[in-house]
C-alpha cells in the first residue's frame, strides 16, 4: 500500500548516526567495501530479488538521483525522481529489529526531504509487514489510490 507523508507541519526528529551517499563519485573506496560487505551480510533485505540487487545496482542508483543512508542499524533510500520523493528499501539488521530503529529510518528520510523544501514524500508499506506499519499511528500519513 503506497501513502502520502505530508511534511507541511512536520518538525524535524533527532534520529541515529548516519551516512550518507547521494554521488557514487563522492564515495571512497573504503566506504564502497563497508557498503559491499553490508550487501553481502544482510542477503534477505532485498527478498527474492537479491540476486538482481548488488553494488552495481547501488552505484546505479546514486547515478540516478538517489540517496542511500547507511547507520549503524541498517539503511534506505530517497529515490528523488517521482512527483514527491519516495521513501523505499528500508531495511533493520534482525538483532537491531523491535525497537523502533525502523521509524527512525522514515524520519532520518523526512528529515532530509523536508530540509530540502518538499512538502510531500512518499512511502510503500507492505500489509504483512507489522513492525513497519507501526509508523502509521502517525497523522502524517494518508492512503494513495494511486502513485
Amino acid at each position: 500500500m503506497y501513502y502520502k507523508i505530508d511534511l507541511s507541519n512536520y518538525k524535524p526528529r533527532e534520529v541515529p548516526a548516519y551516512q550518507e551517499f547521494t554521488n557514487y563519485n563522492d564515495i571512497h573506496s573504503e566506504q564502497i567495501e563497508v557498503v559491499s560487505e553490508e550487501l553481502d551480510n544482510f542477503k534477505d533485505s532485498f527478498g527474492k530479488d537479491w540476486q538482481e540487487w548488488n553494488l552495481k545496482d547501488l552505484r546505479s542508483r546514486l547515478k540516478d538521483n538517489w540517496t542511500f543512508y547507511l547507520t549503524e542499524c541498517g539503511w534506505a533510500f530517497i529515490d528523488w525522481n517521482r512527483k514527491h520523493p519516495y521513501l523505499c528499501n528500508r531495511y533493520i539488521i534482525p538483532e537491531y529489529r523491535n525497537k523502533g530503529l525502523g521509524s527512525d529510518l522514515v524520519w532520518l528520510r523526512c528529515n532530509e526531504i523536508k530540509q530540502q523544501g518538499y512538502n510531500y514524500a512518499s512511502i510503500k508499506l507492505e500489509d504483512w509487514n507489522k513492525p513497519a506499519l507501526s509508523v502509521m499511528k502517525e497523522d502524517i500519513f494518508t492512503e494513495l489510490t494511486d502513485i
